[in-house]
């Protein structure tokens, strides 16, 4: 078992380690633990790519339907207002008698329309990261304040 202190955590200088610890809070957490792991424990069995709002007429909301991408901001959200929209298409679907076929197209097309584009450049922007060089490329570019802002705009929703 591999143990290290603050010091050596602050030594290897990743980007989550640099990050993380100029938040004084997180200094002191890290300051006190005692690291138990060279690297740390990662979920990558997690897949990021595109999925389909519906298989063989299943309708697919939150993560069934690819709405996992990191930089998207509240993925949670994400899944609540895709639930949101589902159900309203659902609930017309039984009042209004409409076929299964308007369902899962209407369906698809506001989905389109509410996330698509976001989860798009969601995952474009996730491709910079990776690679130590790329990863500081990246951070660097987003200290310039309207990319930043052009960024969050593009990849984060309107409230519901």
């Amino acid at each position: 078992m591999h143990r290290r202190n603050l010091k050596e955590f602050k030594d290897i200088k990743s980007v989550e380690e640099k990050v993380l610890c100029q938040n004084p809070q997180l200094e002191k957490v890290f300051g006190e633990a005692e690291f138990l792991f060279k690297k740390p424990e990662v979920i990558n069995e997690i897949s990021f790519e595109t999925k389909s709002q519906n298989d063989d007429g299943i309708l697919m909301c939150g993560d069934a339907a690819g709405m996992i991408t990191p930089l998207c901001g509240n993925g949670m959200a994400m899944a609540i207002h895709s639930a949101k929209l589902l159900s309203e298409h659902i609930t017309r679907f039984f009042s209004n008698g409409k076929n299964k076929e308007n369902l899962v197209a209407d369906y698809n097309k506001e989905w389109n329309a509410i996330f698509s584009k976001r989860l798009a450049v969601g995952r474009t922007i996730q491709r910079l990261f990776g690679k130590s060089f790329q990863s500081d490329f990246s951070l660097a570019l987003l200290e310039i304040k309207p990319l930043a802002n052009f960024i969050i705009r593009n990849t984060h929703g309107s409230p519901i």
